[in-house]
């Protein structure tokens, strides 16, 4: 079966297609069931080394003084070593927040990311740090989302991206961006 996802964000496109200067190390997304984009699977936000380091030194995505953080530094120092190729930064529920540690303990069950209930739903939205030093272009963010799919949700589905924008169609929306900025 194969599933799409849709890129939430122009900037994912500006940065693939080289209208901005930074690497692509990040990208927010949706799993849809079809391509047009109507029945949701889950929400996902994908991040490579350089955004983790950055996330580190800036504060951006956990504060020090968050009781999350030293899980956090312990999980992307393991993650920068090698000795695990993922690990879940977050995982949102309609109606509960957990820690980080919570949110990784499905491994040592060796189940699917679907068993961590909070209690009343499955969660619907997760932030994933990956072990990926290279730009996340998409042929790239496609073999890790296929790659996480077994561990995550116990499926092993293809994966494709719905309505990938030609470059000049990118290009038209950043200068739009542009002007909307002026």
């Amino acid at each position: 079966m194969t599933k799409y996802l849709q890129i939430r964000h122009w900037d994912y496109w500006w940065g693939v297609y080289g209208y901005l200067d930074a690497l692509v190390s990040g990208v927010e997304f949706s799993i849809t069931e079809d391509r047009d984009g109507e029945q949701l699977f889950f929400h996902m936000d994908l991040y490579t080394l350089p955004a983790l380091e950055e996330f580190l030194k800036s504060e951006e995505y956990i504060e020090k003084t968050d009781r999350s953080f030293p899980c956090f530094v312990e999980m992307s120092s393991a993650l920068h070593r090698g000795s695990m190729e993922y690990f879940i930064g977050g995982l949102y529920y309609r109606d509960y927040w957990p820690e980080i540690a919570w949110c990784n303990q499905f491994w040592q069950e060796e189940k699917g990311i679907f068993s961590l209930k909070s209690p009343e739903r499955e969660p619907y939205y997760a932030v994933v740090f990956i072990r990926e030093e290279r730009p996340l272009l998409p042929k790239l963010l496609l073999e890790w989302v296929k790659k996480l799919s077994v561990p995550l949700f116990r499926i092993s589905d293809d994966y494709e991206i719905a309505n990938q924008p030609s470059y000049e169609a990118a290009g038209a929306e950043y200068q739009l961006e542009l002007e909307r900025m002026k």
